[in-house]
């Protein structure tokens, strides 16, 4: 015979899983409309975007100052240049990256013709200058982005 706490456990346990089970059958609904699924909407917003982006593993050694942009005389192709500087906590490490450039027409989209990724060894403390140029003059806007040397 079943002690009265036996049964009381028991008959818990069971009102458990029914409700488990209730609730979990309730939350599926049927896709009867069978439409696509679509992506969510991005909550950063185009002009907040930032003009370079660091791969997560780079973001902590990674510092950049403010970039330099020119247009060449008479409406030519533009220019930037991005100073970057690796932190590091001893002298003799050193990092590879690899780094591009996009280049946006006015309605904020690329153009066909853009730059390959360019290879460079970061030594600590030293600033360089990424390099970038627009290779059609209807460039307006840009993006670098930066990641590992792979």
């Amino acid at each position: 015979m079943l002690s009265k706490v036996t049964l009381m456990k028991t008959a818990t346990l069971f009102t458990c899983a029914i409700v488990s089970l209730a609730l979990g059958l309730g939350g599926c609904k049927r896709d009867t409309v069978k439409a696509p699924f679509t992506p969510g909407s991005d909550q950063l917003l185009k002009a907040s975007y930032p003009r370079v982006v660091v791969e997560a593993a780079l973001s902590r050694w990674l510092v950049i100052s403010e970039p330099v942009v020119a247009r060449s005389a008479n409406a030519g192709p533009l220019t930037v240049s991005v100073p970057l500087r690796l932190l590091s906590v001893t002298p003799d490490q050193f990092a590879r990256v690899q780094y591009r450039f996009i280049f946006l027409d006015a309605a904020g989209l690329p153009l066909r013709s853009q730059s390959d990724w360019r290879y460079l060894r970061l030594e600590p403390r030293n600033q360089v200058f990424l390099q970038g140029n627009a290779i059609d003059t209807t460039a307006v806007d840009w993006r670098c982005e930066i990641q590992s040397g792979r």
